[in-house]
């Protein structure tokens, strides 16, 4: 059985990674939240306040690091980042 040369890894285009980063931290600020708040106004029902109240609110949250603030900000790029994880080490696993 031949032995094969194990393949390096592509280097990380660190560009496009800030890039996808801003995009997903972007969608994190303004459009993730206007969705929880269409949703809980839909499931819950009305919220005290606008949804201008919901995002200042949410802002001033992640402004002092409650963590829950903070996941909703960051969970679309964190989702990203474990898809891409995943299948780095799946296609490890596979080799």
């Amino acid at each position: 059985m031949a032995r094969t040369r194990p393949r390096t890894p592509k280097p990380i285009d660190w560009r496009l990674e800030v890039k996808r980063a801003v995009l997903g931290i972007a969608l994190g600020l303004l459009l993730v939240p206007a969705l929880v708040f269409g949703f809980g106004r839909l499931i819950l029902g009305p919220f005290e306040g606008s949804i201008g109240t919901f995002l200042s609110t949410l802002y001033v949250d992640v402004f002092h690091g409650v963590p829950g603030a903070i996941a909703l900000v960051v969970g679309p790029y964190g989702l990203y980042a474990i898809a891409q994880v995943t299948r780095h080490l799946a296609a490890r696993a596979g080799r």
